[in-house]
């Protein structure tokens, strides 16, 4: 009996199988043949999209678009992704990735290629480190924010601008206080959370649009009330370290992630290390983020 050949597998079994692919082989799967990508047009990769699963890394920012990417297993892939040429991520969640190019802003998938705009110009033409951003849901839905906060170059205030879908523009808010670099950043319950490194919050309230700081207060007892997120440890921060395979002090600077968790939501802070390579190169970056693969209507808009 002649061996058959994979293209011959019947059509109706081809979306069965992308379904129960992992996000790397589905990547492969859609790479065999158009047939084979059409069969996989709904398929999103849920193998992946699980409570406690450790976010995997993207390393970019070289002068052009190869990037390397890292499992939560610690394999390492390279892959090419143009958007992310000349881009910053200022925020990673639930997948999506928002960066910032030229004055620009715009949701992105990595791997499904999904890119939605942000409507206008960001406020502020150069984004730095101190930059950081966090959006409350996926950009597909209704109910979107997103904030972006910043010390001020010029006063010793804060300055949050948020936008939400539907608008056209950025909103500006101030507060008369400046923080520590922000290592980590947060959405629960109507409420943007910023934490730095000297244990001070800012909370944003979408309800009231109030801007205040507050003294992080670590819970004693488990029947306390409490904020369902928590910081990474000492481990698992040595942990993420080992799996990325990068020397110490080795230059990069990394936009932090949410991991969802049983009891309280992980968060994976923002980093600077290492010194700056020569004048004229680009520092490399890279982002934590959760492995998913949305497809959405080419006409998507925010």
């Amino acid at each position: 009996m002649a061996a058959r050949e994979w293209t011959d597998l019947p059509s109706e079994l081809l979306p069965s199988i992308a379904d129960r692919l992992g996000l790397i082989e589905l990547l492969s799967f859609r790479g065999v043949c158009k047939d084979w990508n059409s069969a996989s047009s709904t398929a999103s990769a849920e193998i992946e999209a699980l409570p406690n699963h450790e976010p995997w890394f993207l390393l970019y920012g070289e002068n052009n678009s190869q990037c390397m990417l890292v499992t939560d297993s610690g394999r390492k892939y390279a892959i090419s992704i143009p958007e992310l040429d000349g881009a910053t991520c200022l925020a990673s969640n639930q997948g999506w990735l928002l960066l910032s190019r030229e004055g620009s802003m715009f949701f992105f998938c990595p791997f499904s290629r999904a890119k939605i705009d942000l409507p206008g110009q960001f406020p502020h033409t150069v984004i730095s480190d101190d930059h950081v951003a966090v959006f409350s849901s996926p950009p597909t839905s209704q109910d979107c924010f997103v904030c972006v906060i910043s010390n001020s170059n010029e006063t010793e205030e804060l300055e949050l601008y948020m936008i939400h879908r539907g608008a056209t523009a950025w909103t500006k808010y101030q507060l008369d206080a400046s923080t520590s670099k922000i290592d980590c950043s947060a959405y629960y319950n109507g409420v943007f959370y910023f934490f730095d490194n000297m244990d001070r919050m800012v909370r944003f309230s979408i309800e009231d649009r109030s801007l205040i700081m507050t003294q992080v207060r670590y819970i004693k007892s488990s029947k306390e009330k409490y904020l369902p997120l928590r910081f990474i440890s000492d481990f698992e921060e040595n942990d993420m370290k080992k799996r990325l395979g990068l020397g110490e002090g080795f230059p990069l600077s990394t936009c932090g992630t949410i991991v969802s968790c049983h009891r309280a939501n992980k968060m994976i802070p923002y980093k600077n290390t290492g010194n700056a390579k020569e004048p004229g190169c680009r520092p490399l970056k890279g982002v934590w983020f959760q492995p998913r693969f949305y497809q959405i209507d080419q006409s998507q808009s925010w």
